[in-house]
């Protein structure tokens, strides 16, 4: 059996297809740069295979957090960033 796939916005549990991160009513809360950046890391697959790339959950956490400051939600913590050579 398939697992439900909910939007992403704190709160909501509307079902959405795997491919997205949001129903529509959170997705237009999305500043479009946001909007931009998220769609700019997805990659086609990622949905099926479970693996996004680092920048596309980057992405996706500042959309989130969009929302949850718009709606009066708790922000999700800060993603972990690895140490990069100068």
């Amino acid at each position: 059996m398939a697992l439900k796939h909910t939007c992403h916005a704190q709160g909501c549990d509307k079902e959405i297809p795997p491919r997205l991160l949001m129903c529509l009513r959170h997705w237009r809360l999305v500043p479009l740069t946001l909007q931009a950046e998220v769609w700019r890391w997805f990659r086609p697959g990622q949905e099926v295979d479970k693996g996004p790339g680092y920048l596309y959950l980057v992405a996706m956490k500042k959309a989130i957090n969009a929302v949850a400051r718009l709606e009066g939600q708790p922000l999700l913590p800060d993603i972990y960033t690895p140490m990069r050579d100068s």
